[in-house]
């Protein structure tokens, strides 16, 4: 992606599973509203932040739903630029699942880069952390993005590494 694609270039799948049943995960902690952890991406994201991709299939999440991708602006400063997104950096994939129905949000996949590194983080449709998410995950196929974690979906390639 930015969040959006688990492969080194279009048409190379990296770290992507084979087609599978989809299993549906474990239904999240029942807890009280109030108590509901909040999306660290506010609800006007779109108002605030800059789109960096056409929507496209999110390949590295299996192809269950389209992503579009959005930057604030330290991570748009970075991802314009060659070398790493500096601290402050926000990335969000916009998940869009399609159904007989019609496009329904999914839900947003969320990277914050920190000092300490890259903090991944899954928002419901309904604007709340999915604490059930497994993110380790989601860093350990990151690991193996092309530039500081960043993977990206078609016709969204951020700057290459800039050469040591």
């Amino acid at each position: 992606m930015a969040l959006g694609a688990c492969r080194a270039e279009p048409g190379a799948a990296v770290g992507v599973s084979s087609p599978r049943a989809v299993t549906e995960p474990p239904s999240p902690r029942t807890v009280d509203a109030s108590a509901a952890i909040p999306s660290p991406v506010a609800a006007d994201f779109r108002d605030h932040m800059t789109r960096v991709s056409e929507r496209g299939v999110s390949h590295g999440h299996a192809d269950r739903f389209d992503g579009v991708v959005w930057t604030n602006d330290a991570a748009h400063t970075g991802w314009e630029g060659p070398g790493q997104m500096p601290d402050g950096a926000v990335l969000v994939e916009e998940a869009i699942e399609k159904t007989v129905k019609g496009d329904r949000a999914a839900g947003l996949l969320v990277m914050e880069k920190h000092a300490e590194g890259w903090r991944f983080v899954v928002v419901d449709a309904g604007g709340h952390v999915v604490e059930w998410t497994r993110v380790e995950a989601c860093a350990a196929c990151h690991r193996d993005a092309p530039r500081d974690f960043v993977f990206h979906l078609d016709g969204a390639a951020p700057a290459p590494a800039a050469s040591k």
